[in-house]
């Protein structure tokens, strides 16, 4: 594939389009909207702050994150791999590549924050379409897996997929004007009233 290729980004219409193409059902397209809206936001914070995210990307590997997840769960396939190799084919490598990280980042990443983390990040902020905490996210994760029996490997790497989101919500809260815990208000309040939380602050 070409660089124009690798760097191909799809638009919002083209997103929906493609959601709708694969039969997303709509309480994943639901959570991916309320996904796209938190890494924007944590995204266009960050840029103010001098980081240089891709927001066009950003918004495009949040919408698309899912889109095969109900065909992972049905096969007992990783639907961040489906769904990178997916995108790729369709002409969109690096949101592709992106959408490969939303479960789990790749080892060593340290420096600039990176689309992949932020995307990563949101996708554990939001349980279904409720903003959510880390905490919050990560009880309903033990408490569902456990009651399936799961075994103490599974346990053990969740935990240390918890362990590792609060790194990441560390470095990024580092940069930012708002805790994490008030990441759901600032979502929900008007534009001029985040600009005045910000002066506040």
């Amino acid at each position: 594939m070409d660089r124009e290729g690798k760097r191909a980004i799809p638009s919002a219409d083209q997103c929906y389009e493609l959601l709708r193409r694969y039969e997303v059902p709509d309480h994943i397209v639901w959570h991916s909207e309320v996904v796209c809206k938190v890494a924007v936001l944590l995204a266009e914070a960050l840029n103010e702050k001098g980081a240089s995210l891709g927001i066009s990307e950003i918004r495009a590997a949040a919408l698309l994150h899912d889109m095969t997840k109900m065909e992972g769960l049905k096969a007992g396939q990783d639907h961040a791999k489906t769904g990178n190799r997916l995108l790729a084919e369709l002409g969109f490598a690096r949101i592709g590549s992106i959408v490969a990280e939303h479960i789990k980042l790749k080892e060593g990443r340290r420096g600039r924050i990176s689309e992949e983390e932020i995307i990563n990040y949101s996708d554990k902020r939001v349980m279904h379409t409720k903003v959510v905490t880390l905490a919050e996210r990560f009880d309903d994760l033990k408490q569902r897996y456990g009651l399936r029996g799961m075994g103490q490997n599974a346990m053990e790497r969740i935990r240390a997929l918890e362990d590792k989101s609060y790194e990441l919500e560390r470095r990024i809260f580092a940069k930012l004007d708002f805790p994490p815990q008030e990441l759901a208000d600032v979502l929900s309040a008007p534009r001029a009233a985040k600009d005045a939380f910000k002066a506040e602050t």
